[in-house]
């Protein structure tokens, strides 16, 4: 573009410069004829001592004579003529042939022609050629066609630096892209470039929820099939050893019944496998919750009296590892009562374990809006940031004894109530907080729509 501007306005001057040198020539050859032809007008005319008028407009012409020559042509003529024709009448009287008279006068060309006739008469004629009128805007034109075409340079050269730059960034802000999603594209403050860095942060932002979306679409696939091969093995575990547990339990059960004189140590034993059965009962019960079977039956509950029940039940185990617990709050919801009181003792002897000593378990139940939150809060080392979304999976456990299966339960147990268990980290205090519909949600048949964690603002 600077090229062609600076080539046309170059063309443009050219142009208008030869226009007026060839108006200018023009016009000094016409008033050259004219003197010329002024000239043999005077020469026909034949003798004459003075004429010093002329049928053409602002023409001087004469024939001057003898010894008062010089004083007869400096009165015919203005003031400012007289130097340049005195000169041409001194040449004029000694020489053979015509003599012409070019000067430059007050702005323009005198022209003019002198020729000596015998005896002594000398005939002369002379014009003042003036510039055109319109010379000098055509001049500013010219100057107007050099300045625009400075400018449209210096324009071009600056939007050149500057989109050259701009689209530099552009390009290293693609690179970036490339690994990261999130880097920004920068502005250039050229309205079509940055709608074009706009539209890149647009979609690089799309992309990255879109990956996200991926992400978690190919863990909770892969979380379907841990859970379905878990849910085939249970189902398998289950009908494999539960008829035989029904059965051992009804035989102790009978035998405890029909021999009233038992030795008591026998009865306590037969007392204590009884309860271990149940206790491998509702294992794979958990298990089949996890392998996402429904829960048993549900009832209204005092939440609060539940958790401070649990706490109860575990405070001399915490207390044997220095560890108390604080139990505030409190709230109803409607659920499988056995159900939650394990996903409780779940929760709580996890906190346990991970508190250090002489430290203090806190669990608190409140109510928020149509939810119930339980938050259990224990000041232990947490798990590894990296590994914080792993801690609900079956199987995945940090401990050298465990089975990895207590929060896995928990959560299906939360989850199939309708609420969810989620893992918080902060200020050195983590957090497990096991959220249910409250006593009046529960009621309703109606079910939160979407995603739980997502409705509530949970990670």
């Amino acid at each position: 573009m600077a090229v062609l501007g600076l080539a046309t306005a170059a063309l443009s001057a050219d142009a208008l410069y030869r226009a007026i040198s060839v108006t200018r020539a023009q016009r000094l050859e016409r008033g050259r004829e004219a003197v010329r032809d002024e000239v043999d007008r005077l020469a026909a005319q034949g003798a004459g001592v003075l004429a010093t008028q002329s049928p053409i407009v602002g023409m001087r012409a004469g024939i001057v004579s003898g010894a008062g020559a010089a004083a007869a042509l400096a009165a015919a003529v203005p003031l400012v003529w007289r130097p340049a024709l005195e000169r041409s009448a001194a040449r004029a009287g000694t020489a053979s042939s015509p003599v012409e008279i070019e000067a430059e006068i007050d702005g323009g060309q005198l022209v003019g022609r002198m020729v000596r006739m015998p005896p002594d008469r000398l005939l002369w004629a002379a014009v003042l050629v003036r510039p055109s009128p319109t010379l000098q805007s055509w001049r500013l034109l010219v100057v107007a066609l050099a300045f625009s075409a400075l400018l449209l340079v210096a324009s071009a050269s600056y939007s050149l630096v500057t989109v050259k730059r701009a689209a530099g960034a552009l390009q290293s802000a693609l690179s970036a892209l490339a690994d990261d999603l999130s880097a920004p594209a920068p502005r250039s403050g050229i309205r079509e470039l940055d709608d074009i860095a706009v539209g890149i942060d647009t979609l690089a932002r799309r992309l990255e929820e879109s990956r996200r979306i991926q992400e978690g679409m190919v863990r909770d696939l892969a979380r379907q099939e841990r859970l379905a091969a878990l849910g085939r093995v249970v189902a398998g575990v289950a009908h494999e050893v539960r008829n035989p547990l029904a059965s051992i339990k009804l035989r102790l059960d009978l035998a405890a019944r029909r021999d009233a004189a038992l030795p008591e140590a026998t009865r306590d034993a037969i007392d204590h496998a009884s309860s271990e059965i149940l206790r491998l009962d509702r294992l794979v019960a958990d298990l089949l919750i996890v392998a996402g079977r429904a829960v048993g039956p549900r009832a209204p509950l005092d939440i609060g009296a539940l958790l401070r029940a649990r706490a109860e039940a575990l405070a001399p185990w915490a207390a044997l590892r220095q560890v108390a617990i604080g139990v505030e709050g409190g709230g109803g919801a409607t659920g499988d009562g056995d159900a939650l009181a394990r996903a409780l003792d779940n929760v709580l002897r996890n906190a346990i374990e991970a508190s250090p000593e002489d430290s203090t378990v806190e669990a608190t139940v409140e109510e928020d809006g149509s939810w119930l939150r339980i938050r259990i809060a224990d000041r232990g080392a947490g798990v590894l940031p990296g590994r914080a979304g792993e801690i609900f999976e079956p199987f995945f456990t940090t401990k050298p004894d465990g089975t990895g299966l207590g929060l896995a339960i928990s959560r299906a147990i939360a989850r199939a109530h309708g609420g969810d268990l989620i893992y918080r980290r902060h200020d050195d205090v983590t957090r497990l907080e096991l959220t249910l519909p409250s006593g009046q949600a529960a009621g309703h048949t109606e079910k939160p729509t979407g995603d739980f964690r997502a409705l509530h603002g949970l990670p």
